[in-house]
């Protein structure tokens, strides 16, 4: 398909993920990575890193002084031996919406999307690049409907330029929901989860169902809010925004299931999780820190060398490393 072929160059099927790969995740606060090796035993990890950014080199997800990135991520890439990398997109650079469809058939849906796209996004079929996926029954009832994460080709193509100027290859790109989900939501269990993702400056909110991103709100509360004694702090904007967007969810008339578990990631999560149990009420209460390894390896049998209160914040990158 025309303005869809350069999708299938950035996302490619999973078959092509099979080479090895570094997860690199991009972010507003610092630029982290994670490379995983096949051993008999399953999956180690093989690399990992993280350089902070300084405040308002990237804002949103834009890029505001070029040349000082490249150079902070050519030395990143060549200090960790970067090779080949899956890159996170910024959800705040990403539109998502859902649609019903006439079959579960592949090219049909792409196409069918296509068509779609200018009636549900600022951005024209051939200005944009897209991925989907099949929405599960127990969302959509019988209706198939799938989720569709929009980017604009625009963005992408200036982002690979910036990550070859900085001798990094990207065999793939990846919305941050998505890669969260990857890492640390179960494979194939039903249920329908909000996921909390924590940064400095603001939070992204994510409900996702059997793996499915159906929902993203990005708010302007991050940990950055959190006082040097967090339980002095009272995170009315976070847990106000939560229980609107658990409300919103409970309320729609084309919803069939309900949150069953809030799960919390990212900068500070176990402090954050903290705040939501004790300021959050009981719809909050329910709110959990995820094994950001479960689809990985076993942290019974492998002791990986990133620590727990560390990992929450790679979680992108594991993600994306898998």
């Amino acid at each position: 398909m025309r303005p869809s072929s350069l999708f299938f160059k950035l996302f490619p099927p999973p078959v092509f993920l099979v080479m090895p790969h570094a997860g690199l995740d991009v972010s507003d606060d610092a630029i982290r990575c994670i490379e995983y090796h096949q051993t008999w035993n399953g999956l180690i990890i093989s690399k990992f890193a993280t350089q902070e950014l300084s405040p308002g080199l990237i804002d949103g997800g834009d890029i505001k002084d070029e040349k000082a990135f490249v150079s902070i991520l050519r030395t990143f890439a060549h200090t960790n031996a970067l090779g080949y990398v899956k890159v996170s997109l910024p959800e705040e650079k990403a539109y998502l919406f859902q649609t019903e469809v006439p079959s579960a058939n592949f090219s049909s849906i792409a196409q069918n999307i296509e068509f779609k796209l200018d009636q549900n996004v600022p951005l024209s079929a051939a200005d944009a690049l897209f991925q989907f996926d099949l929405m599960p029954k127990a969302v959509s009832g019988e209706v198939l409907r799938t989720s569709v994460s929009v980017v604009p080709r625009t963005y992408v193509e200036k982002y690979i330029s910036l990550l070859r100027q900085a001798d990094v290859l990207p065999v793939a790109f990846e919305v941050t929901p998505k890669s969260i989900v990857a890492a640390c939501t179960p494979r194939y269990e039903p249920g329908t989860r909000l996921i909390v993702h924590i940064m400095k400056k603001k939070t992204g909110l994510y409900i996702v169902s059997e793996g499915v991103v159906c929902f993203t709100s990005t708010i302007g509360w991050g940990s950055d809010e959190l006082s040097a004694s967090e339980k002095a702090t009272s995170p009315d904007m976070l847990t106000t925004e939560i229980n609107r967007v658990y409300s919103y969810w409970l309320t729609r008339s084309d919803i069939h299931v309900g949150i069953s578990e809030i799960v919390v990631v990212g900068s500070r999560a176990e402090a954050c999780e903290h705040l939501l149990h004790t300021h959050g009420g009981e719809a909050l209460s329910h709110s959990v820190l995820p094994d950001v390894w479960r689809n990985a390896f076993n942290i019974n049998t492998y002791v990986p060398p990133i620590t727990h209160s560390e990992s929450f914040a790679y979680a992108i990158a594991a993600g994306l490393a898998l």
